[in-house]
């Protein structure tokens, strides 16, 4: 399990410091009430706390402490979204790795048949391999 998780709804999230785009939240993260705009569960010094927003103005209208992983944030607990967290940061790292090996070893293919690196983008290899994919195509939790 994650220790710290900062939640911006609907921009980003960071896990233990391993920034999360909110696009690359993927299809497991628990939907957070339109009124949440941050979360924050962290060891800085300052209050961890649920900061609310009244979504027609954007203004904030108030915070709620949270003092323990055990404390809700609307229908999930702190302990849920650091258990999320460490999982979601593992899947994406397992995508970044698995898209790696398979450029390596597409151009590692190439190379062992003649090529060069410098010529590999444009290679027949290269787009047998299809260039336009990224870690995303190979993350099956992707959102």
């Amino acid at each position: 399990m994650a220790t710290q998780i900062v939640i911006s709804n609907n921009e980003s999230i960071e896990v233990d410091g391993f920034h999360i785009t909110w696009a690359d939240k993927g299809t497991a993260m628990v939907v957070l009430p339109e009124t949440t705009h941050y979360i924050i569960w962290n060891e800085l010094p300052g209050q961890n706390e649920v900061q609310y927003k009244d979504v027609s103005t954007l203004k904030m209208t108030g915070n709620v402490d949270l003092n323990s992983t055990s404390d809700a944030v609307g229908s999930t607990t702190i302990a849920d979204l650091l258990t999320w967290g460490e999982t979601r940061k593992g899947q994406i790292e397992t995508a970044t790795a698995d898209y790696s090996t398979a450029y390596e070893n597409a151009l590692n293919a190439w190379i062992s048949g003649g090529g060069t690196e410098a010529t590999f983008t444009e290679s027949e290899a290269a787009l047998a391999w299809d260039w336009s994919k990224t870690w995303i195509d190979y993350d099956p939790h992707y959102s």
